[in-house]
């Protein structure tokens, strides 16, 4: 397999492990710049066989218009209404209110909010009204970005105190490799998974998952782990996990 990795993309030692395990296995892999607004690759990838590529999800698409396989696995179950058909009981924010942004209704205190797709329209966030209501008309009025529109679907719900954060690496039902990547208010990186986060981890993933790869961050909260998203491995942070064990998983999927 040629793996496409977006240089200087992730500024944390993930990325350097990932190129330090692809030439220590003689995994051919190049590394290209994302030409902006979906523009393509420099230099220009043209191989034979199947490609994976770890970047941005601007490379995420150019690699399904290439038609790479696997090239990158997302599609349009990478959706919080999607999550919650299939795993609502043990979403962390399972009853939150489904619109779209500019019909969030006003909310009295601290809320969170979240884009629905993973798209990167904005990132999920605690807010106040004062606050989120000025950046709303700004955003309804000039723009911030082609994915956060007036009609883009969000979910709202009350926030809740996270005293953990992992994300774990799922590739065909099975959890290969996993971090804590924030203890309270603390972000840091460090292999350590406890093993009723594992555990919960490997009964979601046997339970349904959005694709073949993906990485699923389990959120513990009031002492019990809960899935907090799922995001597109291709463009997802390492923080800390194993990245050998991400690579080898992948190129052992068969196609």
């Amino acid at each position: 397999m040629h793996w496409v990795v977006q240089d200087n993309l992730f500024n944390e030692r993930g990325f350097h492990e990932l190129l330090r395990v692809l030439e220590r296995g003689g995994i051919p892999h190049t590394l290209v710049k994302v030409i902006p607004f979906d523009g393509g690759v420099e230099p220009t990838v043209d191989v034979d066989g199947h490609v994976m590529v770890m970047g941005s999800l601007s490379l995420a698409r150019y690699a399904r218009r290439r038609g790479w396989t696997p090239g990158a696995f997302i599609n349009e179950r990478f959706d919080f209404r999607v999550w919650r058909e299939h795993l609502g009981e043990f979403l962390l924010n399972g009853d939150a209110r489904v619109c779209r942004f500019a019909e969030v209704p006003r909310q009295e205190g601290a809320f969170f909010i979240r884009p629905c797709l993973d798209d990167k329209a904005f990132s999920g966030m605690v807010a106040r009204w004062e606050d989120f209501e000025p950046w709303r008309e700004q955003v309804l009025r000039v723009g911030d970005t082609p994915q956060l529109t007036a009609e883009t679907w969000v979910a709202v719900s009350e926030p809740r105190r996270i005293q953990s954060e992992y994300r774990m690496v799922v590739v065909d039902g099975r959890v290969v490799t996993g971090t804590r990547y924030k203890l309270g208010d603390r972000v840091f990186s460090s292999s350590e998974v406890e093993p009723d986060v594992w555990t919960f981890a490997q009964r979601m993933a046997a339970r349904w998952g959005p694709d073949r790869a993906y990485a699923l961050d389990i959120f513990v909260h009031e002492h019990r782990p809960h899935v907090g998203e799922i995001n597109t491995l291709n463009a997802a942070g390492f923080y800390a996990y194993d990245v050998g064990k991400m690579v080898d998983a992948i190129e052992s999927m068969p196609f």
